[in-house]
């Protein structure tokens, strides 16, 4: 959840030099887009010139149009010319905005990936997909219009009052001092937008927590009858982020109307004044008549930069959190080593030493001390809340800043090591992720370039080649997202599947079987037994009569290891693990 304060002033300093660092990427387009723009603008100033003559020529000198053709030409060609660099300018500054926006999600993704999972659980799922989203979606204005705007409101006034001053520097002097009041205005109300908007965003990140949260959860929800109960409590932060966007909005209105009144006075002024000097013969008509075409211009860059405003406060607040992400530090690393992980034969994994809690919490593991075979199956089991998903991702890597707490023969790990370590491990959480792909794709995501034979195997050995024959494009068939269409014994049989074909050293399972049915828990039970002839194969149990064959236990209570054995031997002892024992028994009985 984003619960920033509003960014002061050397902060906002600090994000607008961020943006513009973004910005280089597609600076040449920006830059391209800014000089058609321009360009337009000056052909506005000579189409207003022409214009001028040609109503001077008619109206005073007698001429008719047969006459006039060649100011009509010209003026023709110019307003085409207009017409097509306007289109251009505006192509080429989308085109900009995209480019960036597709650096800046990437260069996010990378470092939320350098991250690891424990960075995504601390600020919140909700929170991350929205500054990846909404986040980066909300910069597009800003380089696509707000950026451009800004140059624009300084080159086309500075390009008129270049024009205006020799033919009527009266004109220019009105022009001069009633330029800077627009910008003054948007300076007075841009502290009191400034602060809004960064509320509404803060409200627009609880939103999004909160609604990934209960999509996540609805089955809960419904099942213990709190879904009315949730639609008041989205209702009340739905209305909290409509209070903060119609704030938001009051005072764009108020802008908006304030520029309008402002610019319209402003061209009204001059427009009397002209108006008076050509009632008295002080001023020729086309002189007059081009000052009168050109006042509007003057003002509208100004006008479209208050309009184009609010996307400069999006992007500021969107900057603040995506900096977030970027400036979170990753855990040392110790550029002297070189990262040299060999994980075949005889290599044993042990952890030493190795405590861990959560920020802000007590929850955690605390004074681990194993060591693991090279081949078989070791079990962690314990109670809800005891430690064993802890432990589990500690030996993934997901915590980096206790890598060092883990030795593969004898030799500790650095972080420079977990990229390596995770290239050796197979990893299977109890709700397995499957992404919009075809089932093929789905298994061959960790080893793309193997033959179908192989896929065919794996699938075979996790015992999910049947029911995928079975169905109309085989391999080749599209699910949807997170395995929709399919069941849970499938998606886990998938999954598996996925770990048997990258064949790696070590395989993990987060209590893989703690919601299948019986004969499938048997057939992916059988499958692990015989992945673990060959390779460790580490697992949280969920039913203790799945790792009676376990060549070690480890048994968890209160973040600690209680106890270590097999089966039988612990089993026999008082303890823990005999506890457990017995509650599944009694468990068992009672069904």
């Amino acid at each position: 959840m984003t619960t920033n304060p509003r960014p002061n002033r050397a902060q906002q300093q600090s994000l607008r030099a961020f943006l513009k660092q973004q910005s280089k990427p597609a600076a040449m387009w920006l830059k391209l887009s800014i000089a058609l723009g321009t360009v337009n603008a000056i052909l506005m100033i000579a189409g207003a010139y022409l214009l001028a003559q040609t109503i001077h020529d008619v109206m005073f000198e007698g001429r008719n149009l047969a006459q006039v053709t060649h100011f009509l030409w010209p003026l023709a060609g110019i307003i085409l010319l207009r017409a097509i660099f306007l289109a251009l300018s505006e192509r080429l500054s989308a085109f900009a905005a995209l480019k960036i926006k597709s650096a800046i999600r990437q260069t996010l993704l990378d470092k939320l990936t350098l991250l690891g999972p424990s960075y995504i659980e601390q600020h919140g799922q909700g929170a991350t997909l929205n500054t990846l989203h909404n986040g980066v979606e909300a910069l597009h204005d800003y380089y696509a219009k707000y950026l451009p705007g800004v140059a624009y409101s300084a080159l086309i006034p500075l390009a008129i009052l270049v024009v205006i001053f020799p033919t009527d520097y009266k004109a220019g002097l009105i022009f001069l001092l009633t330029a800077p009041l627009i910008p003054f205005f948007m300076i007075l109300v841009g502290h009191k937008a400034e602060a809004l908007n960064q509320k509404r965003w803060q409200q627009l990140a609880v939103l999004g927590n909160y609604f990934f949260d209960r999509i996540q959860g609805l089955t809960q929800l419904k099942l213990f009858n709190a879904t009315r109960k949730e639609l008041k409590q989205i209702a009340q932060i739905s209305d909290d982020f409509r209070h903060a966007t119609l704030s938001v909005l009051k005072i764009a209105f108020l802008s908006s109307f304030a520029l309008e009144f402002l610019a319209t006075i402003s061209v009204a002024l001059v427009a009397v004044i002209i108006g008076f000097r050509l009632f008295f013969g002080t001023l020729d008509f086309a002189t007059g008549f081009v000052v009168l075409l050109l006042a509007p211009e003057f003002y509208l860059p100004l006008r479209q930069l208050g309009s184009h405003y609010h996307a400069r406060l999006q992007g500021i607040s969107a900057a603040a959190d995506m900096l977030i992400i970027l400036n979170a530090p990753l855990p040392s690393k110790n550029n002297n080593h070189t990262a040299h992980i060999n994980m075949e034969g005889n290599s044993t994994i042990s952890v030493h030493d190795l405590n861990f809690s959560y920020p802000n919490s007590n929850e955690g593991i605390n004074n681990i001390n194993l060591t693991l075979p090279s081949t078989g199956l070791v079990a962690i089991v314990g109670a809800s809340g005891s430690g064993k998903s802890t432990l589990l991702d500690c030996m993934l890597g997901f915590h980096p800043e206790v890598i060092q707490h883990i030795s593969i023969d004898q030799q500790p790990l650095t972080t420079a090591d977990i990229s390596q370590l995770q290239q050796n491990i197979a990893w299977i959480p109890q709700k397995p992720t499957l992404f919009y792909d075809t089932i093929g794709a789905n298994i061959k995501l960790g080893n793309p370039g193997v033959s179908n034979a192989a896929l065919e195997q794996a699938a075979q050995q996790a015992g999910a080649l049947e029911f995928i024959n079975d169905l109309p494009d085989g391999f080749n068939t599209l699910i949807g997202e997170q395995g929709e269409g399919l069941s849970g014994g499938q998606k886990q049989r998938i999954a598996l599947a996925r770990a048997f074909l990258k064949n790696a050293p070590i395989l993990m399972l987060d209590e893989p079987t703690a919601h299948l049915d019986s004969q499938t828990e048997q057939l992916i039970q059988n499958a692990i037994a015989e992945y673990a002839k060959e390779h460790l194969v580490i697992t949280i149990a969920h039913h203790l009569n799945t790792v009676r064959n376990a060549k070690q236990l480890i048994v968890m209570e209160n973040g600690a290891i209680a106890q270590q054995g097999d089966f039988i031997t612990l089993s026999q002892q008082a303890g823990e693990f005999a506890k457990l024992l017995q509650t599944a028994q009694h468990g068992a009985t009672n069904d």
